[in-house]
């Protein structure tokens, strides 16, 4: 049966126009696009003159900080246009190692969309890390000719690729793509690192540090996050000339967000309000993703190529309001209730008390510095009693190896504590807040619920249960959003403010500028090496 799309006004990213056309699909691919002699059996649907472009492609995300299974994941974005989605599961990697990847694997066949993979590259994110699992060259190996995994995942080991560590070197021999991960690196470093054969970054925050980037090849993903916001000072780098080279992410965002705000939609919306062109932005979000990774079934509505696309609002404001998924309407599309079979680790802590808590009441500490915004934090030097400075604990959920206590600025808890299992890249449990206390009653409430993220302020608990991995739950998005928003009105009591457990779950990613914390204590990234939390 041959389905007939008339009357659309189709975008065309290779060449940015917008064409009033007809485009006809059967069995999911479009065959033919321009005038067709309707034969008796086909399928004719007027679009009456809505803009119509291809599937949305998001070029690098975590599902797992959705806390989302990919099948749900997959509902969620769907909606929102985004028909393609390349997910990197170093998080669930480096709780559960390859049980963890294989998985998200099973997990994403049914989902209505299409997720691949780039399997994870550093698990853990550094060789002192304190994780769940250890990832080898060797353990990969089973994934080259997987069809779902495209490569290999963001290159964060930085010092292991320009220091020519035999293991880091093994892994980027596996795989033809590698994504990348280097901020702030520039010059001859930048060099070294790219001359291995690793094509993108998706962690600029500045736009002459992408344009060097692009200068040398790499692809740049603008990223709109929870915690890192890039689209904005980066669209400036987007032009006719590079924005072949240039794609959308969403890298990490939390379940309210994704659903509210939207997914590459929200990406676009952001592009064009700093000025940038939509043709420029829809391209990025087309074929310059599905040409970065080898997608050449998607990214164009063209013959041969798979019947993805969006139907906009007629509107102003950037908007999908019907997604097309081979053809065949999203609404229309099932997807299984119950997620692929996993066993998630149980939590093995050796938990602090009140007395380890106890830090001496003078003296010049290193302080952890919140950037709003941005996944990079300060290191700050700063007297123990500054205004605004609370305690951060980070506990081995693993293997009871111990904590750490640490200090940090910027979450201003006026009452109460956070905590979750949630903490890029090893997954420990991190809480901050305003009493001891409070700081050990949510870390004990996340343990007990066998991870998840808690608020507790006072004698009064509210836990978001996390049981697969401590990450994600496969309740169906419609529930977990409910329960999210639950827990987001107890936080909001604290009076921090509404993206703390995102800048939480950060603390510890030692992979990313300036001062970190681990169960070891504090993690120097520029020396990387441990640091004593006074000096």
């Amino acid at each position: 049966m041959i389905h007939i799309f008339d009357n659309a006004l189709l975008f065309k990213p290779s060449t940015g126009e917008w064409q009033s056309v007809s485009f006809s699909v059967e069995n999911g691919v479009v065959i033919s696009v321009g005038a067709r002699n309707q034969l008796a059996g086909d399928v004719v649907t007027d679009l009456k003159g809505a803009r119509v472009i291809p599937g949305l492609i998001d070029a690098h995300v975590h599902i797992e900080s959705t806390l989302l299974v990919p099948r749900e994941f997959g509902r969620a974005v769907l909606s929102h246009g985004v028909t393609t989605a390349v997910a990197d599961p170093h998080e669930i990697a480096n709780a559960c190692g390859c049980a963890g990847i294989d998985f998200m694997i099973r997990d994403a066949d049914d989902a209505p969309n299409d997720i691949f993979f780039m399997v994870p590259s550093c698990v853990p994110a550094t060789p002192a890390d304190i994780g769940g699992a250890v990832v080898t060259a060797d353990d990969l190996k089973k994934y080259v000719g997987n069809p779902r995994v495209l490569g290999l995942g963001e290159m964060m080991n930085f010092p292991g690729v320009i220091h020519d560590d035999p293991e880091v070197l093994a892994k980027l021999e596996l795989f033809d793509h590698v994504d990348g991960h280097a901020p702030g690196v520039t010059g001859e470093d930048l060099c070294k690192y790219i001359s291995h054969g690793i094509k993108t970054d998706h962690e600029c925050t500045a736009a002459e540090e992408a344009r060097e980037k692009l200068r040398h090849g790499m692809y740049i993903f603008l990223r709109e996050g929870d915690a890192a916001k890039d689209v904005a000072v980066l669209s400036s780098v987007v032009t006719p000339f590079t924005v072949s080279r240039c794609c959308f992410c969403t890298d990490d965002r939390h379940v309210d967000s994704l659903v509210r705000e939207g997914s590459i939609d929200h990406c676009i919306r952001v592009a064009v309000a700093s000025g940038m062109p939509l043709e420029l932005a829809l391209r990025m979000a087309t074929l310059s993703a599905a040409e970065c990774f080898g997608l050449h079934d998607r990214g164009l509505i063209a013959p041969g190529r798979l019947a993805d696309f969006c139907v906009l609002a007629d509107s102003p404001e950037f908007r999908v309001v019907q997604v097309y998924k081979c053809g065949v309407l999203a609404s229309e599309i099932s997807t299984p209730s119950a997620s692929a079979a996993f066993v998630s680790p149980k939590f093995d802590c050796r938990f602090p008390t009140a007395a380890d808590l106890t830090l001496p009441v003078s003296g010049i500490a290193r302080v952890i510095g919140l950037i709003l915004g941005e996944i990079v934090t300060q290191n700050i030097h700063a007297p123990v009693g500054m205004d605004g400075v609370q305690k951060v604990v980070c506990v081995d959920r693993y293997a009871g190896r111990g904590f750490s206590v640490g200090l940090v600025k910027g979450f201003e808890i006026h009452a109460g504590a956070i905590a979750a299992s949630i903490s890029h890249d090893a997954h420990n449990i991190i809480a901050v807040g305003a009493t001891d206390a409070e700081i050990l009653a949510a870390v004990h409430a996340v343990a007990d619920a066998g991870g998840g993220m808690a608020v507790v302020i006072g004698d009064e608990a509210t836990v978001l249960p996390l049981p697969i991995a401590g990450l994600m739950t496969d309740e169906p998005v419609e529930v977990l959003l409910e329960r999210f928003d639950a827990l987001t009105s107890h936080l909001n009591r604290t009076g921090t403010f509404p993206r703390a457990f995102v800048h939480l779950s950060f603390l510890s990613l030692t992979v990313t500028p300036h001062l970190k914390i681990t169960p070891r204590g504090l993690f120097d990234v520029d020396a990387f090496v441990d640091v004593p939390l006074f000096l």
